[in-house]
């Protein structure tokens, strides 16, 4: 038995071997990003921002308003898209952004 055979979890060479081709899209994730245009104009500038991994701090400063309004976006916006955290919407932001501009030109997160 090799190194590699010890640290492999139980199943994992067997199941690579039988997986096939690894699935280009989830069907949940389709269903999430349906669900963006439900959310308002400034919901939708707070989940531009969480795509670029914003904390409620930095979208309160940037959007000028309270940490607590932010926040209180952030809980819409999970709420509408039925993800459960912000690193969820954060992923469906991003995706959506990169949706937007064309998956294959580069998506600049500096702005």
């Amino acid at each position: 038995m090799s190194i590699t055979d010890t640290l492999s979890p139980p199943g994992r060479n067997s199941y690579l071997a039988t997986a096939g081709p690894v699935p280009a899209c989830d069907h949940a994730w389709d269903a999430v990003l349906a669900r963006v245009p439900l959310l308002s104009e400034r919901e939708l500038d707070v989940f531009r921002l969480l795509a670029r991994g914003a904390s409620n701090r930095t979208v309160a400063a940037t959007l000028l308003i309270t940490e607590r309004t932010a926040k209180a976006h952030v809980a819409q916006i999970l709420s509408k898209l039925g993800v459960e955290s912000r690193l969820q919407a954060g992923i469906a932001g991003f995706a959506w952004e990169m949706l937007a501009t064309g998956a294959g030109r580069a998506v600049d997160l500096s702005a």
